[in-house]
């Protein structure tokens, strides 16, 4: 959420982008999957698809490092040049086929997201954190690019947010 501002405001924010940025040009795309998403491992870019549309629901740093070494990045692309494609998951509209969940997954916000328009988003925990941290959550059946993102990011996409974060960063 809020990507474009959060990536271009916040300096800690930035500078871990570097550190992916250089070590996808030093090392490659396939060692930087290896090392962020280890094969075998619980961590992925997860994207649920929804309303008709494909939602990043988590990665979106390790995505926009991406998008700055090649703005035409696909994450089919990235499968491909990794070998593997176990560091992606989907969802449709919260279910992930195979996982044997007993409820749709929800998508965990910033506690200062803006949802007064999302009515069926609450204040919760994320427990995935360590400590766990209180977040806001929505349904994976709300599209994020309406009504969820800031004004300033909605309909940016991530090729403008690297090209932008890459002038302030060279």
């Amino acid at each position: 959420m809020r990507h474009h501002a959060h990536f271009l405001e916040d300096e800690a924010s930035r500078a871990r982008l570097r550190r992916f940025r250089d070590a996808i040009r030093a090392e490659g795309v396939r060692a930087f999957l290896d090392r962020e998403y280890p094969a075998g491992g619980d961590k992925a870019l997860i994207v649920n698809v929804t309303a008709g549309r494909t939602c990043l629901v988590d990665g979106n740093a390790h995505l926009v490092a991406l998008v700055m070494c090649d703005v035409g990045v696909t994450l089919a692309r990235l499968v491909e040049e990794s070998g593997r494609a176990d560091f992606v998951r989907r969802w449709h509209d919260g279910w992930e086929e195979g996982s044997g969940q007993e409820a749709a997954y929800e998508v965990y916000l910033p506690l200062d997201a803006d949802t007064s328009r999302i009515p069926e988003a609450y204040e919760g925990t994320d427990w995935f954190k360590d400590p766990s941290q209180p977040t806001k959550i929505m349904p994976a059946t709300i599209a994020f690019d309406s009504p969820l993102f800031a004004e300033r990011d909605r309909g940016r996409p991530l090729g403008e947010t690297a090209r932008l974060v890459l002038e302030r960063l060279d």
